[in-house]
């Protein structure tokens, strides 16, 4: 899926999602499967989760990543200024030709270390990872979920959102939206 350069998050209107602490959220009340609920509340590295509890290696498909101004809610989670620059890193996960989720990542370029923002350059590995690689302990808040009420292709679909901070002062606010076939992938045992 490719997004268009002119919207901030690029789900659609994901900003005003009712988005439902993980804290408080009954995944018994959703539908859910055990093993799914329990990939989108995950506080670990969800790409390290998924490999580890179901065997599902992951690529990551660059789509975009450029300089950007966070939103106010952007600002709100990242607990900075309105308005300030941010590298905002658009991909897609993949397993065996098959795109697993999309995700957004939003850094702040007052706390971005050069190096690691040309590693994010390269495309090749998921944030998480390349934080946690870095031997960088991370800690993930905010941990939100929701069932997508937009238009479009993302309409019906969960949805996660987080804030990651390293020990080094690297933040990250992080949506990711998942495809139907991880919850196939995920719900049955055969295909682990």
């Amino acid at each position: 899926m490719l997004w268009p350069h002119d919207a901030r998050m690029l789900f659609g209107d994901i900003e005003s999602q009712a988005w439902q602490s993980v804290r408080s959220w009954k995944p018994e009340e959703t539908g859910l499967s055990r093993e799914a609920a329990a990939a989108l509340t995950t506080a670990d590295s969800l790409t390290r989760f998924l490999e580890r509890h179901f065997a599902i290696q992951l690529e990551v498909r660059l789509h975009d990543q450029f300089i950007d101004h966070m939103s106010a809610e952007e600002a709100r989670l990242l607990v900075c200024d309105s308005g300030a620059s941010v590298l905002r890193r658009q991909v897609s996960l993949v397993y065996r030709g098959s795109v697993m989720f999309d995700a957004e990542s939003v850094l702040p370029l007052s706390d971005l270390p050069a190096d690691l923002m040309l590693e994010l350059q390269e495309g090749r590995r998921p944030l998480g990872n390349l934080l946690l690689d870095r031997g960088l302990s991370l800690s993930r808040s905010d941990l939100s979920v929701v069932l997508l009420d937009v238009e479009g292709v993302n309409g019906g679909r969960w949805a996660r959102r987080s804030v990651l901070r390293s020990m080094s002062g690297t933040r990250a606010l992080v949506v990711e939206v998942f495809n139907p076939v991880l919850w196939q992938r995920v719900d049955d045992p055969a295909r682990r």
